[in-house]
């Protein structure tokens, strides 16, 4: 319960404070923000063959939901479904019902046929919820792209180097969590100053918003070694000090210091003096009542 709260507390934290990340606008599409678009056209619209087995199950088959729908339920495009089955290794994307999305491997389609332009346009007929202008399958025909994107957008890593890397994680003190981002129009969770690298790297990330006074970099899909968030997903960090505050820090905390230890060392001569002078009174009286 504490962990959710602190987590709900850093996500307000960083919504309201100055920020910065790095990652694409994308263009904007009604009032959603599309920012994956498949790299080629379709590779047809495709019916299943019902005597074979289902090539298209590949979620099913690593434990994940099939078919795979977008998280707020009104986001799913070509570009969603391909980054999806892309990032697990497979080789097809498959739409459906406008909103369902489905991975297979390259022998995927053994099992499908392939429908000629008539029929594909009477069958794979209906609009993708996240973007009307692509068409996602219909009720029994898929649209199906090829899993391909660019590489300086999601490099090839396995699983196995993922969980890893994930595990990793907690080494690293910078790290924050991950939060997730807005899908609608000019409503990032970080809106602060962006830059895009070929090679994005989190020392990258973070080293371009400290230059510009941030104090959290948030990151959208990286390098190989490296987990920097996903789609409509930021990895956040936080940035640490300069070296020019830690030494104004140092060039105030040492002067203020050193005044506190000489003011507690100058009250407390002066009250040994007082306590000295007190002494030495009380002992005159004394010697002059046994003068007398």
């Amino acid at each position: 319960m504490t962990s959710k709260i602190l987590f709900i507390f850093l996500t307000l934290l960083i919504y309201f404070s100055k920020n910065c990340f790095s990652a694409e606008d994308g263009l904007c599409v009604g009032n959603l923000t599309i920012r994956f678009e498949p790299r080629g056209d379709s590779v047809g619209c495709y019916i299943f063959n019902s005597t074979s087995t289902d090539g298209l199950d590949g979620l099913t088959s690593i434990g994940f939901s099939d078919p795979y729908k977008d998280r707020d339920g009104n986001l799913m495009d070509p570009g969603l479904c391909v980054i999806h089955c892309a990032d697990y290794g497979f080789s097809y994307a498959a739409l459906r019902k406008g909103n369902e999305c489905r991975c297979g491997l390259s022998t995927a389609l053994v099992t499908y046929t392939k429908l000629n332009d008539t029929l594909s346009k009477t069958i794979c007929n209906l609009p993708c919820i996240g973007n009307a202008s692509y068409s996602c399958g219909g009720d029994n025909g898929y649209t199906i792209y090829q899993a391909i994107i660019p590489i300086d957008k999601q490099p090839q890593i396995s699983a196995a180097e993922k969980v890893s890397i994930i595990r990793s994680l907690k080494n690293d003190k910078r790290y924050e969590g991950c939060i997730r981002d807005s899908p609608y129009c000019n409503q990032r969770a970080l809106n602060g100053s962006k830059k895009e690298f070929s090679s994005l790297s989190i020392d990258d990330c973070i080293s371009f918003c400290k230059d510009n006074n941030y104090k959290y970099a948030g990151l959208e899909i990286g390098n190989k070694y490296e987990l920097c968030g996903g789609p409509l997903a930021l990895s956040i960090y936080s940035i640490p000090p300069s070296d020019n505050s830690l030494k104004v820090g140092l060039g105030v905390g040492i002067p203020l210091f050193v005044i506190i230890v000489v003011g507690i060392g100058l009250f407390l001569y002066q009250r040994h003096r007082h306590k000295q002078k007190e002494a030495n009174i009380h002992q005159g009286v004394k010697i002059a009542n046994a003068n007398e």
